[in-house]
């Protein structure tokens, strides 16, 4: 995640440990292009720096370059990077409760005939906030700052991990032997009927 230093497209490529020559050979463009993008005299486009996050592993530079580039607009909600655990749980939060205000159905209504008028335009306006809300925490898990999931360790597969059960099994070891008291069977099978002294 992009903590400090002066150029966003800098900060990603030393966050991937690529040299400025290594980033330019992959990228296929020049060593002079990947120090003029780092410098802040010419700003990659969009696909390049797509394929720049990909390279550098580095999700948030996207996000980085696309509140730069449209920062004035207002395009983008505000987003801040932040692990996967904070953002899901924030997405989750916005959309209930949006729900529970029921917004959606507040929505329809404002939308029924077509028109927002300015009796509904408070409502409106209120609503599309809402909407950024939600909007800009699904930015957040989509821009996670943890690691993206093709690095993520995978869960073993059953019956192969090391277990040991008080010391008696080995690592990997699917048969384990634990002792219970005999009981030994009748040997009557019939439907003869016993009688107890």
């Amino acid at each position: 995640m992009l903590t400090n230093g002066p150029n966003i497209y800098q900060a990603a490529r030393k966050e991937s440990c690529l040299t400025q020559e290594q980033a330019a050979e992959r990228l296929g463009v020049s060593e002079t292009t990947v120090k003029a993008w780092e410098q802040g005299a010419r700003v990659p486009d969009n696909e390049t720096v797509a394929r720049m996050a990909e390279l550098y592993g580095t999700p948030w530079l996207a996000l980085e370059h696309l509140k730069q580039a449209g920062g004035a607009l207002g395009v983008l909600p505000e987003v801040t990077v932040q692990s996967l655990p904070t953002a899901a749980i924030t997405l989750i939060n916005r959309v209930l409760n949006f729900a529970e205000r029921h917004r959606d159905r507040q929505l329809l209504r404002i939308a029924e005939d077509g028109i927002i008028d300015e009796t509904e335009r408070p409502d409106f306006d209120d609503i599309c906030r809402d909407l950024d809300g939600i909007v800009g925490a699904a930015l957040q898990v989509k821009y996670t700052s943890d690691a993206p999931p093709e690095t993520k360790k995978e869960r073993p597969v059953a019956a192969t991990t090391r277990r040991s059960v008080q010391g008696l099994a080995s690592e990997n070891d699917s048969k384990i032997i634990i002792a219970h008291r005999r009981r030994n069977a009748s040997p009557k099978f019939g439907r003869e009927e016993v009688t107890l002294p």
